[in-house]
């Protein structure tokens, strides 16, 4: 086609009409940059604003720690089986008082269970196999009565790390500190929060603590190593739930950005 010359009314028009579009595209190009930075900027909080974090406490009416034919257990007793007599495949705990987050709603009337485990594979039943110092995924090791969606897993019971002196000791998964005639006894585990109502996930610690009445590190460790094992009537525990960073974080930032970016599109389109 020929082109009208230049400085002609034809040729103004023509220019002016070309700019008009250039400064449509120009705008349309920042509005989508704002929209999406938006989307990002709005995605992760969306994407991870039901993550549970906070903490709560708990204890339970005693504990058994024993070894038989080289293997270690791990037992938490029950309400109906306080001195741990019988194996159960669980024992009981009670919450202590609100917890804070997430949690804040649990009171001292909130119960809960905990597996009892075992160092030897497979675990005997009813022992759940858990190694020190070795990755598992065990599925709602705790367990809160009336929370079904929340699944306390295990990942870890940790190995105890600790410079001995004589009032403290650390013998696999326990830290034995000697505080007068008395002994306690705590152990740490890592794991995985996952929420299966929105399929969010955190971390999680819980450290439990036993008590020991008049005796000493030594008695303590002595009777653990035996099939009759070491009872403690008095432990406790706490639970410390981190919130952490979505793996579905990115991937909504994408869906969220690209939606908007759509949207903007059909409004444009008049669709």
């Amino acid at each position: 086609m020929k082109q009208a010359p230049p400085g002609t009314a034809i040729e103004r028009a023509g220019r002016g009409v070309e700019e008009s579009m250039n400064l449509s595209n120009r705008g349309f190009q920042s509005g989508r940059l704002v929209v999406l930075t938006a989307a990002l900027i709005l995605a992760p909080a969306l994407a991870s604003a039901s993550t549970s974090f906070g903490q709560f406490g708990f204890s339970g009416p005693g504990i058994m720690v024993f070894n038989s034919l080289g293997a270690g257990y791990i037992q938490f007793c029950t309400e109906a089986d306080p001195t741990c007599d019988l194996a159960s495949s669980t024992g009981d705990f009670n919450v202590s008082g609100p917890g804070t987050g997430s949690f804040s709603g649990l009171t001292n009337t909130d119960t809960g269970t905990i597996e009892n485990t075992t160092d030897t594979s497979p675990g005997s039943a009813p022992f759940t196999y858990a190694p020190v110092g070795v990755p598992v995924s065990i599925d709602n090791y705790l367990s809160l009565a009336g929370f079904p969606t929340w699944d306390f897993q295990l990942n870890m019971l940790a190995p105890a790390t600790c410079v001995s002196t004589a009032t403290q000791v650390c013998s696999g998964p326990f830290e034995l500190n000697q505080a007068g005639p008395n002994v306690s006894v705590t152990m740490v585990v890592f794991g995985t929060l996952i929420n299966t109502g929105n399929g969010t996930m955190s971390a999680f610690d819980l450290a439990f603590t036993g008590q020991y009445l008049n005796t000493t590190i030594a008695a303590v460790e002595a009777a653990g190593a035996t099939p009759a094992g070491v009872f403690s009537d008095s432990w406790s525990g706490t639970a410390d739930v981190t919130a952490t960073s979505e793996p579905g974080s990115a991937s909504t930032m994408l869906l969220a950005g690209g939606g908007l970016i759509a949207l903007r599109l059909r409004r444009r389109r008049g669709v």
